[in-house]
């Protein structure tokens, strides 16, 4: 790369679609800039900003595929750009212009867990993965200050890309599996592809995710089909559903002891009319499922549907979960599903999905507690000696994961992020072995990581930091992934999302993949179990 006396390193801020969530996470965004700038200059360069600060929107991100395309317009298109992700950013805004970018593309953020820009980074990564595009991630605490980051920023600026150390992954092909284990994949796996698995997938692309869309060709031939819906009928079939249903419903989560955050002003508290609409999204999603013989279903939610009802979180906690208000069939009028989760991929992310579903097969097969759950990889720390992640999501974690319904606690959804409201299905993870997952497709091939981990239950003080550190109102469980700390997850991860499910199934899930023909690799300290 050339000196800064002749080259500039562009550095562009991507952001929300929502100006108030920009808003909020502008001052964020300044002050990483500001490490960030001085860091090149300790190394030599020079930096352009783009966009400029807008004094009426008052921020400076592109929040438009639009503003992109504008952006990149000005400039080189071999110049080095550095994407500055500091909160929740849509992926989609720069990942166009990326795919004719010449020059070399860094995704950079801060690790901090006061707003996503960690797991935009994922997010942007996995979709240019997804797209093809060469990228290299970097991210940090202190920058300057970090020596390890500093070392690697002068990689990328002296060759155009980083390197990271990878050797935490293994082609699941190199392991040597248990003869049962085996058996059991190559079975599920011919069930699977005579008599596949229909995903229901609507409107996708939520929020700029582009590694949540798959080819379905790719998904076809592994036996799971999709059944591409619309959220407009989702809503027609909302407005089927009585009140008196929606209300035995909600009657239903309070025998169970559910706990919700009532309140009275319903542009900042949880409101009874918000929380009645969920109960009627909840029949509507059950019933579509039975209509179209779906395997699983994924409601995005955003970008439409946060404009026309309140959140749909409550009730993807309430499908991923075998005890739930039973819902009948109009046409059958019998109940649906009884006594079983539907499978549900929050925000319409097929990557999480295909886990989700192979999961909730072989748990289901097994006699274990089948719920699953994806969640982000929102942030993580050190504690007694292990790092712990801060796995946490808007919604769809089964009450099943926090012990029950007696457990779970339904606070209104953040303002910023959801101004119609509606409940979240909120709960501490409680503690013990886990099966994590992560569908995607890169190359042009599809792909699954895996491995084990453990939910650690950590002291009240320690929980509630971590939550305020985060989304307090949202599901949180606190894991460790030995051997895929912070630093090896972040180098690779394909995705901000993770799929996680209680219990020790990974042989059977690798089996499975490799029988289906899912390129797998395993990740962290478990493959040595597996070696040939």
């Amino acid at each position: 790369m050339a000196t800064s006396k002749n080259k500039i390193v562009y550095l562009v801020n991507n952001g929300d679609f929502r100006d108030t969530a920009c808003r909020v996470g502008w001052p964020m965004q300044e002050k990483t800039l500001d490490l960030l700038q001085k860091a090149l200059k300790k190394l030599g360069y020079n930096t352009k900003v783009l966009p400029k600060y807008d004094a009426k929107k008052k921020h400076g991100f592109i929040t438009k595929q639009c503003e992109g395309v504008q952006v990149f317009s000005q400039i080189e298109s071999d110049a080095p750009v550095i994407v500055v992700l500091n909160i929740w950013a849509y992926s989609h805004h720069v990942s166009g212009p990326l795919q004719t970018h010449r020059g070399p593309v860094l995704l950079l953020a801060n690790f901090d867990g006061t707003w996503p820009g960690l797991v935009a980074l994922l997010n942007h990564s996995a979709t240019l993965d997804r797209l093809n595009v060469a990228h290299s991630r970097l991210w940090s605490e202190t920058f300057s200050d970090d020596p390890i980051f500093m070392k690697k920023l002068k990689e990328w600026l002296d060759t155009g890309k980083v390197v990271h150390d990878l050797s935490h992954l293994t082609d699941a092909e190199k392991l040597n599996l248990p003869a049962s284990a085996e058996q059991f994949g190559k079975k599920l796996a011919e069930d699977i592809l005579r008599n596949r698995r229909i995903m229901g997938q609507f409107d996708p692309g939520c929020m700029g995710m582009l590694n949540a869309v798959m080819d379905p060709a790719k998904l076809g031939a592994v036996g799971l089909p999709i059944e591409y819906l619309n959220q407009s009928d989702l809503l027609a079939e909302m407005n089927l559903v009585s009140d008196e249903e929606a209300q035995k419903h909600l009657d239903w989560l309070v025998k169970k002891g559910t706990w919700f955050d009532w309140g009275t002003n319903k542009f900042t508290d949880l409101v009874y009319d918000q929380v009645l609409s969920q109960m009627k999204m909840y029949s509507s999603a059950v019933r579509m499922v039975a209509r179209y013989g779906l395997s699983a279903i994924g409601i995005p939610y955003q970008y439409g549907l946060v404009r026309c009802c309140p959140a749909s979180d409550l009730v993807e906690g309430m499908l991923n979960n075998s005890d739930r208000p039973p819902v009948r069939d109009p046409e059958t009028k019998k109940i649906i599903r009884d006594g079983q989760p539907i499978v549900h991929f929050n925000e319409g992310d097929m990557g999480a999905g295909i886990p989700q579903l192979l999961l909730y097969e072989i748990y289901s097969r097994k006699k274990m507690p089948p719920e699953t759950t994806l969640h982000d990889v929102r942030w993580g720390r050190d504690f007694e000696g292990k790092f712990l992640w801060v796995f946490l999501i808007s919604g769809g974690a089964p009450p099943a994961h926090f012990g029950g319904w007696k457990n779970t606690k339904v606070y209104r959804q953040p303002p910023m992020y959801f101004p119609l409201g509606g409940g979240t299905c909120s709960g501490v993870s409680k503690p013990g072995v886990i099966t994590w997952a992560r569908a995607y497709e890169a190359g042009g091939k599809l792909g699954m990581d895996c491995g084990l981990g453990e939910v650690v239950e950590v002291p009240k003080e320690e929980l509630q930091d971590r939550l305020n550190k985060t989304t307090p109102q949202w599901p949180i469980a606190n894991v460790h992934i030995p051997g895929y700390d912070r630093d090896q997850l972040m180098a690779s991860h394909m995705s901000n999302h993770i799929v996680i499910g209680y219990g020790d199934v990974l042989a059977e899930l690798i089996a499975t993949c490799r029988s289906l023909g899912i390129s797998t690799r395993v990740a962290g300290d478990v493959r040595s179990r597996f070696k040939k």
